[in-house]
């Protein structure tokens, strides 16, 4: 009979925690689209991105451009941070149209983005380039399905 009893404290008690509540986390308000975070957030982050190391040859030569002070990595670093963040935002809320492909797509950019931070944080200006490209990818990837 004491066997039983354990047994039924014991099945009490655990169905007792797994219906607990989950607890809530700060109130969430999105008051901005996914058209406005790309506008605002994820398009100048992006540019920020690709501009910050390039060549082009025109009548006078060649002109090559990197970031040549730390003002210019910390900006650097917070277009890739800023494109990290993002990604996170586009995938809370109502903003996926869909779970699957948009939240693949979304984890995408914010991959390319951390590869893009850690050329950042090590100022590596070829390796910065070099992800410019990862980074278009992943966002012509998603427009090619999701573009409004």
């Amino acid at each position: 009979m004491r066997m039983f009893y354990r047994g039924l404290v014991v099945t009490v008690l655990l169905l007792v925690g797994c219906s607990a509540e989950e607890p809530t986390g700060p109130p969430l308000e999105m008051r901005h689209s996914v058209s406005d975070l790309m506008a605002g957030l994820i398009d100048p982050a992006a540019d920020g991105l690709w501009d910050a190391v390039g060549t082009v040859w025109d009548e006078t030569g060649e002109h090559h451009w990197e970031p040549d002070s730390e003002e210019d990595w910390i900006a650097v670093r917070a277009s890739a941070m800023t494109l990290m963040e993002a990604g996170n935002l586009l995938m809370i809320g109502e903003r996926p149209p869909d779970n699957e492909a948009w939240i693949g797509y979304t984890q995408n950019m914010i991959d390319a983005a951390a590869v893009a931070l850690a050329a950042a944080e090590a100022e590596d200006a070829e390796a910065v380039f070099d992800v410019g490209e990862s980074v278009y990818n992943t966002c012509n990837a998603c427009h090619s399905v999701y573009w409004v």
